[in-house]
């Protein structure tokens, strides 16, 4: 799930590059976009072969779930017992967005599968404190989206470590 189309199209380029030397139907996995871009019958392809990952906004998952076009619902229907729903860029679901977001998952959940695995990431959630104090504030952030407890141990970050050597001069 992305915030905008424009990080849904560039996962999609990335996909599309990753798995470029396969063949289209010996792919180890399918994916696919579904977000107010597609024409009709890109949907009705998605509805007609679900793909393992699906590619779309909070707003399209949003109108997935409650419109009620033949596509909408067999797309949806396809989406039963989803095992993983990630959420990119977490960051940017605050205030209104937040809430909304939040309430999406807790339909997700509802409708589709209460077992259901939330992932969050985010580049630049929070950047101040030590380690432990960052992790917190994410736990308590995916906590309050995802409606389950995240544990600030279950928080996986990065550091970057200089592989050339760097002279400040």
């Amino acid at each position: 799930i992305y915030p905008m189309n424009a990080l849904a199209n560039s996962q999609l380029e990335e996909l599309d590059e990753f798995f470029g030397h396969y063949e289209k139907n010996k792919l180890p996995v399918t994916y696919a976009r579904y977000t107010g871009q597609e024409k009709d019958e890109e949907r009705r392809n998605v509805a007609l072969n679900p793909p393992d990952i699906l590619l779309t906004n909070y707003m399209m998952l949003e109108l997935l779930m409650t419109r009620q076009g033949d596509i909408d619902r067999t797309v949806i229907g396809s989406a039963q017992d989803i095992r993983f729903l990630v959420l990119d860029e977490l960051h940017t679901y605050r205030g209104r967005q937040g809430a909304d977001v939040a309430m999406l998952v807790r339909r997700v959940r509802e409708t589709l599968s209460p077992k259901v695995q939330c992932i969050g990431t985010s580049a630049t959630m929070v950047s101040e404190g030590d380690l432990s104090q960052r992790n917190k504030v994410v736990a308590e952030v995916a906590s309050r989206i995802f409606g389950s407890n995240v544990d600030a141990d279950h928080v996986i970050t990065e550091s970057l470590q200089r592989q050339t050597p760097y002279d400040k001069e």
